[in-house]
């Protein structure tokens, strides 16, 4: 499973909710996902923390052990552009798509399933939605529900903004699986609205001679 290479909070909630629900099937599933650049580091390391946590994959190690038999599933975007790894991409066979951002001219043409809902709001919701519908023997676990709640409190702003009845459906079901709002703050190292002007400036910035470079005028903390 691979997002986009920001990394933020919905990307990798969705692609952790997601993992943990392929591997209750008994299937190998890795996120990957590029340290360097994310902006959800504290849920990595807490999701690493449990025995039935998901595995992350740096995109190097994962572009070296892919093959024609390897499913790709791309969260939270379906621009080419910004993918986590454009050569992952490129190498794999068989891609999936799920994603709830308006549709670009730079989408995923090749995708064998191309699940796009812009009503949505969240990669996440998204996600909390179709694993409703996989056929289980038990629920995910907490930790991951933790996860898929965290992407939708980022992308909902603490569901203020585009949440719908959809969206608290899902909530509801994290919540029933265990899911707490407060342990969910903790993956947010600043305040809400800090942790999304970082966001928007990484997604801003530019390559000038080989460095990332933005520019704000706002304070952001530290």
């Amino acid at each position: 499973l691979m997002g986009h290479r920001f990394g933020d909070l919905d990307s990798i909630g969705s692609a952790c909710g997601l993992a943990g629900a392929v591997r209750l099937m008994r299937k190998p599933a890795y996120v990957v996902v590029s340290r360097q650049s994310c902006l959800a580091t504290q849920l990595i390391d807490r999701m690493e923390q449990f025995e039935d946590g998901p595995r992350f994959m740096e995109p190097r190690e994962a572009l070296g052990q892919i093959t024609d038999n390897s499913l790709l599933i791309i969260v939270d975007t379906h621009n080419k552009d910004i993918l986590e790894s454009a050569e992952l991409y490129q190498a794999a066979r068989y891609v999936i798509v799920i994603d709830h951002h308006r549709k670009n001219v730079n989408f995923i043409e090749n995708a064998v399933i191309f699940h796009h809902e812009p009503y949505a709001s969240s990669a996440s919701e998204m996600v909390t939605e179709i694993i409703q519908y996989f056929r289980l023997d038990t629920e995910i676990s907490a930790a991951y529900a933790d996860a898929l709640l965290s992407g939708i409190m980022l992308d909902t702003k603490n569901f203020v903004s585009k949440a719908g009845v959809r969206t608290f459906e899902a909530a509801a079901y994290l919540r029933r699986l265990g899911a707490e709002t407060s342990d969910v703050r903790k993956y947010f190292n600043t305040s809400l609205s800090d942790y999304q002007q970082r966001i928007k400036l990484m997604a801003s910035a530019e390559l000038y001679h080989g460095c990332a470079v933005a520019s704000t005028n706002q304070m952001i903390e530290d």
